[in-house]
């Protein structure tokens, strides 16, 4: 089979993804509520009294409560609804505890969150799946390093306001490296769940088979909300970039001027709860 071939029946595989209750930030609004004021501690009481007495949501510290209020841009019944969901998610892939695999996957680079923000405040976080391979890191592996980053950058009270910006560099990203049933499990049973918007999607520097044939396919397949946030930048001059990203908030790998060391932050990167 040829990469053509390989690359439509990897798309193939996507089918079925759903991305329609991925929280994304579609307004673009920068929030009108200031984290301590007086306005947020009233959504927040509004949204405790909305959490069943006696239950596991109601008994969540402040700090988890006020994620999912900044999360879903002060909604008290959206943030309500969310609080149970995240709780079971992070039963589930077993956040409250280590493991060598997510500290593996956290030193390997593929997913990481330099601590740079965009002009709207938006943490970013940098994707290269060119360092991923799915036989060593599972769906539920990959889903734990995300969750695990996603809450880890949730601690900074402005990034749960403002949201991430994701740059996927798809640079030199082979057919290897996708799985599937990772980004469906992600997109359809992750993110829903995490306190998170997403602002903007980059995809930057995709081979051909990623650019022609698997992300038009994919695209397709997502909400047209989340749709709306993707933008493309073909080729290798990362130039292009600054157009979505101050140039202070990229690394130098990018042409930017944003130190940032790998180890370092790998290192920083405690269980989310």
């Amino acid at each position: 089979m040829g990469d053509a071939s390989k690359a439509h029946a990897l798309a193939t595989g996507m089918k079925g993804m759903d991305t329609s209750k991925v929280a994304v930030d579609d307004d673009q609004e920068a929030p009108t509520i200031a984290a301590g004021s007086a306005e947020e501690k009233a959504a927040l009481e509004v949204m405790e009294a909305l959490l069943p007495e006696g239950s596991e949501s109601k008994a969540v510290s402040t700090e988890m409560k006020l994620m999912c209020l900044r999360g879903r841009k002060y909604e008290a019944d959206r943030a309500a609804a969310l609080v149970p969901d995240l709780l079971a998610l992070i039963d589930e892939l077993e956040l409250r505890t280590p493991s060598e695999q997510l500290k593996a996957d956290l030193e390997s680079g593929k997913v990481v969150a330099t601590g740079a923000k965009d002009e709207q405040g938006r943490a970013i976080v940098w994707i290269r799946f060119r360092l991923h391979d799915p036989k060593k890191c599972g769906p539920r592996d990959f889903a734990r390093l995300i969750a695990t980053i996603m809450l880890h950058l949730l601690k900074d009270e402005n990034t749960a306001r403002c949201g991430v910006a994701i740059m996927q560099d798809a640079t030199g990203l082979g057919l290897k490296n996708i799985d599937p049933k990772t980004a469906k499990f992600v997109f359809g049973s992750v993110f829903p769940r995490l306190p998170i918007r997403v602002g903007r999607l980059c995809l930057f520097n995709p081979p051909w088979f990623i650019g022609k044939i698997v992300f038009p396919i994919v695209k397709t397949l997502m909400s047209p909300k989340l749709r709306s946030r993707i933008v493309n930048v073909n080729g290798s001059d990362p130039a292009p970039l600054t157009e979505f990203f101050p140039l202070a908030s990229l690394t130098p790998e990018h042409g930017g001027t944003f130190a940032f060391d790998l180890a370092s932050w790998a290192a920083s990167v405690k269980p989310a709860v």
